[in-house]
């Protein structure tokens, strides 16, 4: 795992455009990281999972906190099943 600044990337765009370990990318004035670039490769491995944690994190407002912690659940007894 890497960690590169926000400009690091108009110097050697390959970080982004082909990662080849993870890559975190920091924010240049405030030392906080911002975004994560992943291999396609390992991304492929852990879609799933991805796709499923950003569905919740845009729908957390419609869900109640009851509501979701029900679906968490059920979650992880679905993944259980598989």
């Amino acid at each position: 795992m890497i960690t590169i600044a926000s400009r690091d990337i108009i110097k050697t765009p390959s970080y982004i455009t082909q990662p080849k370990d993870i890559t975190f990318v920091e924010d240049a004035k405030k030392h906080v990281i911002k975004s994560v670039v992943f291999p396609y490769e390992l991304y492929e491995q852990i879609r799933d999972s991805v796709e499923d944690a950003l569905y919740l994190i845009q729908n957390k407002d419609a869900l109640s906190k009851r509501a979701q912690d029900e679906f968490l659940e059920i979650e992880e007894v679905a993944e259980d099943f598989q």
